[in-house]
């Protein structure tokens, strides 16, 4: 090729590839164009249909909902004070003002029970021995702890006016860093297996909240020994009492049953009756075998409860309501 036409070969692929490029651009922008015009088409007419609509949302319609609206949060605020009675805020806390209260408390409680004649165990300590001998917690577990602290002074109030006859446990949720057991670890192939078990039975130490951020609950465990008019009286002031408390299990088991075998029939009683080999008889000639009498159970076996205390496990789970969190939305609206 003479190389007097080497200029506009290059020049010519040039404008070849310059024209290919505002060919593939047109042809984007044309097929963009497309959509966003479809689109366009698809919310006018989602708009029309709204504006179409019966009833429209008129400014009388928008004031309608925003008066059900306002009636509807204030209900809400007036269920949330009265499911938050009983509740009290922790406060500032010291080391020092945790002792202090962790003294008073379990000073309270013991005077309690010996005012109303409930008999406790031998230094007793409502689920915080640790604390009463004088350990501290870290800062970061005060707050959940005096929480403790306060909901079982609560729950043990309740069972000491109900007129239970002896308090023989007390437990909690120890979620403390320093209180739980060091893991055991296993050899050779079983150690990979146990730590699987260990973190499948681990129990559940951090404190549950509901996702919706509107409440936190706490587990307790209670075992006493009380009459069957005392434990109604339990549940009828832990119905009726704050702040909220929901009974999830009641297990009752009376050791002092005395253990009595019913009597045994005889066996000639339940012979069968003789059979006639005397022939055909008539209808009705025959006599029916007489029926054992009934013979009566022992008074032992007849009383079923209301003369022994019997032991009970209580669970119950109390509720602590936070406030609300702001709707994000609510500010965009405003804004």
């Amino acid at each position: 090729m003479n190389r007097k036409y080497m200029p506009l070969v290059i020049g010519g692929v040039l404008v070849l590839v310059v024209v290919l490029g505002l060919g593939y651009l047109l042809f984007s922008a044309k097929s963009n164009y497309a959509d966003r015009r479809t689109n366009l088409e698809r919310e006018q007419l989602k708009l029309r249909n709204l504006t179409n609509r019966n009833p429209f949302p008129a400014d009388t319609n928008v004031v309608i909902l925003s008066k059900q609206k306002a009636v509807f949060e204030t209900y809400l605020g007036d269920l949330l004070g009265v499911l938050k009675q009983g509740q009290t805020p922790v406060g500032d806390l010291t080391r020092d003002r945790f002792r202090q209260l962790a003294e008073a408390k379990l000073r309270e409680l013991t005077d309690e029970a010996r005012k109303r004649n409930v008999v406790l165990p031998a230094n007793f300590a409502f689920g915080f021995q640790r604390y009463a001998e004088g350990n501290l917690p870290p800062d970061d577990e005060m707050e959940r702890l005096v929480d403790q602290f306060k909901s079982i002074a609560i729950l043990c109030d309740v069972l000491f006016k109900a007129g239970i006859s002896e308090l023989e446990a007390v437990e909690r949720t120890v979620f403390e860093r320093d209180a739980q057991p060091a893991p055991v670890e296993e050899s050779y192939g079983r150690r990979t297996r146990g730590r699987e078990e260990a973190e499948v039975q681990a129990p559940k130490l951090d404190l549950q909240v509901d996702p919706l951020g509107l409440y936190t609950k706490e587990h307790y465990q209670f075992t006493y020994k009380a009459k069957d008019e005392a434990q109604w009286e339990v549940l009828n002031r832990l119905a009726k009492g704050m702040p909220f408390t929901v009974v999830t299990r009641v297990e009752i088991t009376n050791l002092a049953k005395p253990v009595v075998t019913p009597p045994q029939t005889k066996p000639e009683e339940h012979a069968a009756a003789p059979v006639s080999t005397a022939g055909w008889a008539a209808p009705g000639s025959l006599q029916p075998p007489p029926k054992p009498e009934i013979e009566i159970l022992p008074r032992d076996l007849r009383v079923t409860a209301g003369r022994d205390l019997p032991t009970i496990v209580l669970d119950v789970d109390m509720y602590r309501f936070l406030e609300p969190a702001a709707d994000p939305a609510q500010g965009e609206e405003k804004s």
